[in-house]
């Protein structure tokens, strides 16, 4: 069952019903015990007060049933029996008196107590299924002649009394209780399905809102001012799903526009030099120097789509973690190793604090792409004749901390901060454009969250820009 009207009305009928159900019960049930306990303190009075009519003479039982009102025992019609035993201990020897309503037969006798209690018995004389109340009475009649040195005589009463009439009443009783049980459920379901119905109105209205918002329309949000309490927490979830979509295209869509951009620059100069090198006849040298000039826009448009593939696998988290053991000093040192002429060549003092013996437990791909997008960013934003410092130790016991700084920064705190940004340059005149895509510091970002670790950049211009990157051993 899907519908969550269906559920609501369903649980809610179920538990009408119940209740219900369960008043209706404890209802009969308290009716019942009443006039069953009603006719049951009739029989006992009314055993008591034959019992108190038996007198004892000598050897003589001599009751005085006569001198009461005996209708209701004269006939089996009229729906009164008793009868009168002479008993020792346990057993009935003798039957000493039956009403004219039991004919000759025997009533069934409950238990015999000086305190009778009730039970139901089948009455013989009005015929099979025929039920009656009935409680029975030990007593010792009254004893007319006191020293007459005879035992008073044991004696079991035995009173019942129809009860049809009382079973009558009572599946009466059960028949209305049935019959205003289900009206009041049919009742209680129809105000209850109108209700569900209103109630779940503004989950309808919330429905037909979210199916207005187009892709192209991700800034709406939802109102809340009549959204009840219960639907208030869906809401939220939804106004921030969709501020996170919006924020996620927006992204998407400067990504694309930002590729767009840094791919036209050296498509142009590519373009440019070839152009010039087709619009006369050039000599060997000259046509030499614009392929060396194109295979470097080449080299560098290859890694633009290199670093856009590596940062596209990190952010769909398709770049599978492989741990292994290696010592980070040999991973950098490796590493450093394509970098290092770059450096003579920008006259760059280079300072290596590489302590021996950090062995890692991680992944050799992925902390190498960070230390070569951290190597290449020190070497070449590094002012010239500048410094270039590399180190690598143990924090905490557990940890490694990789830093890599250089001198000449022109870059305050702040961009700083945004440097992990895509395509981002601090140079607002982009006169490194044609070199470098701006991808470094956020493929060292992505990579590092990979390895579960953390970047930190700091920047003072005319100072050091620092990356230290801290990763679990």
């Amino acid at each position: 069952m899907k519908s969550l009207t269906s559920r609501v009305l369903l649980g809610t009928t179920a538990a009408v019903a119940a209740v219900l159900l369960l008043s209706g019960y404890a209802l009969y049930a308290l009716v019942e015990r009443s006039l069953v306990g009603e006719v049951d303190r009739d029989l006992v009075a009314k055993a008591r007060l034959l019992a108190s009519t038996v007198a004892q003479e000598g050897w003589d039982l001599h009751p005085e049933f006569q001198e009461l009102d005996m209708g209701e025992f004269a006939a089996a019609e009229r729906g009164g029996f008793f009868q009168l035993w002479l008993a020792t201990g346990e057993t009935l020897e003798e039957s000493l008196y039956r009403s004219p309503s039991l004919g000759e037969a025997d009533l069934e006798v409950p238990a015999a107590e000086t305190s009778p209690t009730a039970k139901w018995i089948d009455l013989p004389p009005l015929g099979p299924q025929a039920r009656g109340r009935a409680v029975a009475l030990r007593f010792q009649p009254q004893q007319e002649l006191e020293d007459s040195g005879v035992a008073p005589a044991d004696l079991v009463l035995a009173l019942a009394r129809d009860a049809r009439a009382l079973d009558q009443a009572l599946a009466t009783l059960k028949g209305l209780l049935a019959l205003v049980g289900l009206v009041a459920l049919a009742v209680a379901g129809a105000v209850l399905v109108a209700v569900v119905r209103r109630s779940l109105r503004p989950l309808g209205a919330v429905s037909q809102r979210i199916a207005t918002i187009k892709e192209d329309d991700l800034e709406t949000r939802l109102e809340t001012a009549a959204v009840p309490n219960e639907l208030l927490p869906v809401i939220e979830r939804i106004n921030g799903l969709l501020a996170r979509l919006e924020a996620a295209f927006a992204r998407e869509r400067g990504f694309s526009n930002d590729v767009a951009h840094e791919l036209r620059t050296p498509l142009a100069g590519l373009r440019t030099i070839l152009d010039v090198a087709a619009a006369r006849p050039r000599s060997e040298q000259e046509c030499a120097a614009a392929l060396r000039e194109s295979a470097a826009i080449v080299e560098q448009l290859q890694a633009m789509v290199e670093r856009l593939l590596q940062l596209a696998r990190l952010d769909g988290g398709r770049s599978p973690v492989v741990s292994e053991r290696y010592d980070l000093a040999d991973v950098a040192l490796e590493v450093w190793e394509s970098f290092a002429a770059h450096a003579v060549a920008r006259g760059l003092s280079v300072e290596l604090r590489l302590g021996e013996g950090i062995e890692m437990s991680s992944d050799r791909e992925l902390v190498g792409l960070i230390l070569r997008n951290l190597y290449e960013n020190a070497v070449t934003y590094a002012d010239s004749g500048g410094q270039v410092r590399i180190s690598a130790h143990r924090v905490d016991g557990s940890g490694t901390s990789l830093e890599v700084s250089n001198s000449g920064s022109r870059l305050g705190q702040g961009e700083a901060d945004a440097a992990t940004q895509r395509f981002w340059r601090g140079d607002a005149a982009r006169t490194d454009a044609a070199l470098h895509c701006g991808l470094g510091l956020t493929l060292v970002e992505k990579a590092t969250r990979a390895l579960a670790g953390r970047l930190e950049l700091r920047s003072e211009v005319g100072g050091e820009f620092v990356a230290r990157v801290t990763l679990q051993s």
